[in-house]
């Protein structure tokens, strides 16, 4: 009887050590770099499901490198969190100087644009990680993840982000008249 415990908490134990061992993934070292195609693809928006049953969703999509890999996953969350950020309540500031020069019959051009994001506070919920991808090349990580936000939520967001927007505009009015008078 005690042979038979001892030969089946072995077993058992043996068998607990294999399955930890199975959850595990690898990550691949690449000879080469590369994106995966989801990412490189990366869409705004798009549809999942079946014929009757399909779902409008919002996707952003952010890379991270680092020689770390917990640098590298942040980097990827907070890119593709700011992809949908930017998207939602953004301002964009724009500017492109062409100037063109004539030097006795030889035309010569200079071009110069300033282009600048402002990304104010921005709500953010009800998002999951669609696809991710890890691998190493060159003794750094490489990390990448598609967000997938269902399209009510993300248009929600947006007017929330809008009505913020006019009522802040409405208070610097007031406050404007208020102390011109």
């Amino acid at each position: 009887m005690k042979k038979n415990f001892i030969k089946a908490a072995t077993t058992v134990a043996l068998l607990a050590s294999l399955g930890a061992c199975s959850t595990m993934t690898e990550i691949t070292e690449r000879d080469e770099y590369a994106q995966p195609k989801w990412y490189a693809n990366c869409v705004e928006s798009g549809f999942e499901g079946w014929f009757w049953m399909k779902e409008e969703f919002a996707y952003a999509c952010g890379a991270g490198e680092s020689v770390f890999v917990q640098a590298a996953e942040e980097q990827m969350y907070a890119i593709a969190m700011n992809n949908f950020a930017k998207r939602m309540n953004s301002s964009v500031n724009s500017e492109t100087k062409i100037q063109f020069k004539d030097n006795n019959g030889s035309e010569t051009r200079q071009t110069q644009t300033n282009i600048s994001y402002v990304v104010r506070d921005t709500t953010i919920r009800e998002h999951i990680a669609k696809e991710t991808g890890t691998f190493k090349y060159q003794g750094k990580m490489f990390t990448f993840v598609k967000l997938r936000m269902s399209k009510d939520v993300f248009d929600q967001l947006v007017q929330e982000a809008k009505t913020a927007k006019i009522t802040a505009l409405a208070t610097t009015q007031d406050d404007i008249i208020r102390a011109t008078n």
